[in-house]
């Protein structure tokens, strides 16, 4: 399944158009928080393919620099629908928009995971659900296109993007694209924080400081909610660094994917305090946490159980040509009112 792609003259031109600090930056010279990285804002659309006339349903307004965007690419003949849960985002926005003179969008204040639109042709999320919700089908139009970031395992933080298309005679989704790049939980009530993910945490704990520490693991909601919290404890106090599981000059992104496709059940998702998450394995009497970008260096407590499983992992990621994003598929399964994203390698089986 393809992975990237190159920046169309359109997205170019309105990237070159629009001023991305107008929206942006606060009257103080800050940055609003809910502002998403200029070049994953770039190749979402132009993955989504807009084209002049046509009606975009955009999920989480911000700060208005992707509804702008949006605005450019459809012209005067198209329209866009967005809409975000924060009334305060949508009314700062409105306001930048209309300062801007973009005269061809519309915003509400609502849950984006239970927005249809109306019938629209393009569908672009700014925000993670957990699947891909039935309302934004149900007013797709034949062959429209869904671009949106979605959660592919049962575990915290652990999001892809991907492009999706409406069947030309019935709802049903196919996928083509897949792109690594993490955005906020979709909720249906406005978030007043961003250190702990607002769903699958399976343990949580606060240091001297009041900062949290999470983990989410499976194996956990079976009652083990109190050995999650030992562990998140030990790595406070008895945590070591270790080398591995990766060499220097292996991909640790594409390790990060393959775990996804081939362990989602085993998995270990977790913050130490800080925004920045990790992945990585767990026992009830060890755990070993890498980042995506960094598998040379392992964060770990307690025995090498979950030393030894990430090491088995990368023995088996090695032995089927450590494969990345690039060669995962992702595979839709439509449950309740909506489409759940797993992933699942494109080639070999995992042991």
């Amino acid at each position: 399944m393809a992975t990237a792609t190159t920046i169309s003259p359109a997205v170019q031109n309105a990237l070159d158009q629009i001023s991305e600090t107008h929206y942006t930056m606060e009257d103080d010279g800050s940055l609003l928080p809910q502002t998403s990285d200029r070049g994953i804002i770039a190749t979402m659309l132009d993955l989504l393919q807009v084209e002049p006339g046509q009606r975009v349903l955009e999920i989480g307004t911000g700060s208005g620099y992707s509804t702008a965007l949006l605005s450019r690419l459809v012209g005067e003949t198209g329209s866009v629908i967005s809409v975000d849960i924060d009334p305060a985002l949508t009314g700062r926005a409105g306001r930048r928009l209309r300062a801007d003179g973009r005269t061809n969008v519309t915003l509400h204040a609502t849950d984006g995971t239970t927005t249809g639109g109306g019938q629209v042709d393009r569908v672009i999320a700014w925000t993670s659900p957990e699947r891909i919700p039935g309302a934004w089908t149900r007013h797709a139009a034949p062959g429209a296109i869904v671009v949106t970031p979605v959660q592919v395992t049962d575990l915290a933080k652990t999001v892809l993007v991907v492009r999706c298309r409406r069947g030309a005679q019935d709802p049903t989704l196919t996928t083509d694209r897949l792109l690594r790049a993490g955005f906020v939980e979709a909720t249906p009530y406005v978030l007043d924080q961003w250190l702990v993910p607002p769903r699958d945490v399976d343990a949580l704990v606060h240091d001297e400081d009041g900062r949290p520490r999470w983990l989410s693991a499976t194996w956990l909601r079976n009652g083990g909610g109190d050995t999650g919290r030992r562990l998140l404890r030990q790595l406070r106090t008895d945590g070591r660094q270790a080398g591995g599981p990766l060499d220097r000059g292996e991909d640790p992104a594409g390790f990060y994917a393959f775990l996804l496709a081939t362990r989602p059940d085993a998995l270990t998702t977790a913050a130490l305090g800080d925004p920045l998450w990790r992945i990585g394995a767990s026992t009830p009497t060890g755990i070993a946490l890498i980042t995506p970008s960094d598998a040379e260096r392992q964060t770990a407590a307690g025995d090498d159980s979950a030393i030894d499983l990430l090491a088995a992992w990368a023995a088996q990621w090695r032995t089927q040509g450590s494969p990345g994003l690039d060669r995962l598929s992702a595979v839709l399964h439509h449950v309740g009112d909506g489409w759940t994203v797993r992933l699942t390698p494109a080639t070999g089986a995992h042991a």
